[in-house]
């Protein structure tokens, strides 16, 4: 199943938690080239989301998938 089918399944609210105790919404970052715009490659790395506030980024990916190595 890919990240994006997944996500539209489950339609989930990513929230992380600042040291201040309030919470952040994490937002997917949307491609910026066109090699991130290749399904299969999506698939293989996950999808990257920020904190709104803070800037901090996660990468979710399928627990079948191995994420590249930046």
């Amino acid at each position: 199943m890919g990240i994006d089918r997944l996500h539209m399944e489950l339609d989930l609210r990513l929230q992380h938690q600042h040291a201040d105790g309030s919470w952040g919404t994490l937002e997917p970052i949307e491609p910026h080239d066109a090699a991130e715009l290749d399904p299969e490659r999506g698939w293989a790395n996950g999808r990257i989301y920020a904190c709104q506030t803070c800037d901090e980024k996660v990468r979710v990916t399928p627990i079948e998938a191995e994420p590249r190595v930046d």
